[in-house]
């Protein structure tokens, strides 16, 4: 069996054109360099999947409001008991702990929200996640534990 990017130790990164198009490529990367990591199981791999799109997204989005046309960069950086995914996009920054919470599930708004779950969904769906920002942009840090050390 080939060694997997954490037992050699590499930090793998792709960039991507700020379009909704390459969201099924961002995915797909996330689950080939994860997929050999050992102690990520595929519920747990669906979860970073999941939690990397709304980061995406988001970038994306950031980029389209500010007619901005350079890539989004996607970084995977598997190491002992974690996998960390790190997106850096050049939208301008905004506050974190401005953005509202979206409804509670039993809330029946919660129904019609189609827009803010993606922090909450990277929030839930990771074990560790820090978000910093800058006028020059935004950088999303998503982490899973792994059960390898």
């Amino acid at each position: 069996m080939a060694p997997s990017a954490h037992d050699r130790g590499d930090a793998v990164e792709i960039q991507i054109p700020p379009r909704t198009e390459y969201l099924a490529m961002v995915r797909g990367f996330v689950s080939e360099v994860v997929a050999g990591e050992a102690g990520v199981d595929a519920q747990r791999l669906e979860d970073l999947r999941v939690a990397v799109s709304e980061a995406v997204t988001n970038a994306i989005a950031a980029h389209a409001g500010r007619g901005i046309a350079d890539p989004v960069r996607i970084r995977c950086v598997p190491s002992p008991g974690r996998v960390e995914i790190q997106v850096h996009d050049r939208g301008g920054g905004f506050d974190p702990s401005r953005v509202p919470e979206p409804p509670e599930p039993a809330d029946p708004r919660r129904l019609y929200t189609e827009k803010g779950m993606g922090l909450w969904l990277m929030r839930i769906m990771s074990d560790d996640h820090a978000i910093s920002t800058s006028r020059r942009g935004t950088e999303v840090r998503l982490v899973v534990h792994t059960s390898s050390s």
